[in-house]
């Protein structure tokens, strides 16, 4: 770099003008890397069970980052998925956290977005369940018509929207298919209530029946599964191409992968009701291809 001491032919304040400019200039990388880091959600997670818990949730996920990245940052909730697609596409926000089904309907439409990790809940791959007693006459989705069903709070997001589907798929909204619906604070309940006939069916993901298997064999032999989905990953956090230098996003992939080796880790896994965060997978592709062909996007998904 050219010496910057006064020239003999420059008027002293325009020479201090430029040593201003020059300095100005050498600033402006570190003042762009304090910049908050900008994270975008497809709307209510629907991990946490109430608004304190997922009050508590998102402050720890900041701090998280915070120690793992040196970044400030901030989460905000998009409208829905589109919404947060097209900002990210945008470079608007650097980093997007997308429902599996979701990412799935992202991806061939913005080519940019790539995914960074999975959010894992036992399973690498999550797959819905409506089960009912093993007496029960159902033996298909549609025999489920007028039943109650429990819809647990911990089935939020892909259970919700797989049955919402299977529904549509018999020519009504899940409110108007089913006669009734509960909504326990737990699988757990939610099977008991089936099983103590206080509901005819209920839904879950294979993490919540696999628990209950293990606490109440009995009572779990009780049951059977009237249909399953197709398996998809539960969330996807994503990035935009160009958005973040390759060391930040190599240190924030990291630092979830390994959350479970350490103490805020676990406290945010806890939260978020997960079991860890996993590198994308050699057949991630076509499970979001077999996934998309399942569970189109709709016209308004559009």
């Amino acid at each position: 770099m050219a010496s910057c001491a006064f020239s003999p032919t420059l008027p002293r304040g325009l020479a201090s003008i430029l040593v201003g400019l020059l300095a100005l200039l050498q600033a402006e990388p570190a003042a762009q890397a304090q910049q908050p880091l900008r994270i975008g959600t497809s709307g209510n997670l629907g991990l946490s069970s109430s608004k304190e818990q997922a009050k508590s949730a998102m402050t720890s996920l900041k701090q998280f980052i915070k120690d793992e990245t040196g970044l400030d940052n901030e989460i905000v909730k998009q409208k829905d998925w589109r919404e947060l697609a097209e900002k990210m596409t945008k470079k608007e926000l650097s980093l997007g956290v997308f429902q599996g089904y979701e990412y799935a309907w992202v991806q061939g439409d913005h080519a940019s977005l790539k995914p960074l990790v999975l959010a894992v809940k036992g399973t690498r791959y999550q797959v819905a369940y409506v089960v009912t007693r093993k007496d029960d006459p159902a033996s298909d989705f549609a025999g489920l018509k007028g039943y109650t069903l429990a819809l647990p709070v911990a089935s939020r997001g892909f259970p919700e929207f797989f049955v919402q589907r299977q529904s549509q798929a018999q020519g009504k909204p899940m409110d108007k298919f089913f006669a009734k619906m509960t909504t326990p604070d737990n699988v757990e309940d939610a099977l008991d209530d089936v099983i103590d006939r206080n509901v005819q069916a209920a839904v879950t993901d294979q993490a919540g029946l696999e628990a209950y298997k293990r606490r109440k064999p009995g009572r779990f032999r009780q049951l059977k599964e009237v249909t399953q989905s197709q398996p998809v990953p539960l969330a996807v956090i994503a990035y935009t191409e160009g958005a973040l230098e390759q060391a930040t996003l190599d240190r924030f992939r990291n630092g979830l992968v390994q959350a479970g080796q350490k103490e805020r880790g676990q406290t945010l896994l806890t939260l978020f009701r997960l079991t860890g965060f996993e590198r994308i997978p050699a057949d991630f592709d076509k499970v979001l291809t077999e996934a998309r062909k399942a569970y189109p996007p709709e016209e308004r998904d559009k």
